[in-house]
């Protein structure tokens, strides 16, 4: 009978441990799955697409749409970090499709519209471009009340799900 009872408590014990082992495996996939996305969201051509990220056992599965063949190469390798087995590249080359292109298009085409029309911004050189609803602001603004009048109208901007702002204030000739 102790026998019994001890026979029972260590396969309760070891079986116990066998759950816990599971949890931290699982705590390790989605640590292995944010350090996945953290890296891809920190690459400036990668963090306009919109990339899922699932980690099973050891396998990085990557879904979703980039722009090009070199953004899907950078993806994979990216995906890459210590712990990863394997990635299971799923990620689609191409656009969002012509209506996100239309819609990117539509949203330089006013702003840079309205950048000719105010007065505090149209004294500048401004390059405006949009991906995936990101605008990418550069060029040269002659004050600092210039640059951020600029952002400013590109973030009230409907369709804009980002400004980045690459502009530099010069001194007016």
């Amino acid at each position: 009978m102790k026998r019994t009872t001890w026979m029972l408590g260590l396969s309760m014990l070891l079986g116990s441990g066998a759950a816990v082992a599971d949890q931290v495996s699982g705590k390790a996939e989605m640590n292995l799955a944010k350090e996945v996305r953290t890296k891809l969201r920190a690459d400036s051509d990668l963090k306009n697409n919109k990339i899922d990220v699932a980690v099973d056992n050891g396998v990085v599965t990557l879904r979703g749409t980039v722009d090009t063949a070199d953004e899907r190469a950078k993806a994979d390798s990216l995906a890459k970090v210590n712990g990863v087995v394997r990635v299971d590249d799923q990620l689609e080359v191409g656009s969002n499709g012509m209506k996100a292109t239309l819609a990117d298009s539509a949203i330089t085409t006013k702003l840079k519209t309205e950048f000719l029309t105010d007065e505090t911004v149209r004294k500048g050189d401004i390059s405006v471009s949009t991906n995936n609803g990101v605008v990418t602001l550069s060029g040269t603004v002659q004050s600092e009340e210039a640059r951020k009048k600029a952002v400013e109208l590109a973030r009230g901007h409907g369709g804009v799900m980002r400004v980045e702002d690459k502009l530099t204030v010069t001194a007016a000739p």
